[in-house]
């Protein structure tokens, strides 16, 4: 299967996981947008097992994991750049 597909389906699912494990505000709010993102996702999925022409969810998936990878590393940023503020 192709990586524009797999790894954006990994990070959806790990952050879904996460919203529904720790139950933090942030994680739920994450988790929340991960779940349209897995809709690109498996729509690329299903594209891929139709060999017809242009393949956009490939493309759509990757840009899709890619917000989500962006507002997940923000999210660890944040939280870190708080922790160290507030322990000095």
């Amino acid at each position: 299967m192709d990586p524009l597909v797999v790894l954006p389906l990994l990070v959806e699912l790990a952050v879904l996981g996460r919203g529904i494990y720790t139950r933090e505000p942030t994680d739920i709010v994450l988790a929340t947008i991960a779940v349209p993102c897995l809709f690109f996702s498996l729509w690329a999925v299903v594209e891929s097992g139709n060999p017809s022409g242009v393949i956009w969810g490939g493309l759509f998936s990757a840009a899709a994991g890619g917000i989500l990878t962006f507002l997940v590393v923000s999210d660890i940023v944040l939280r870190a750049s708080l922790l160290t503020r507030t322990a000095d």
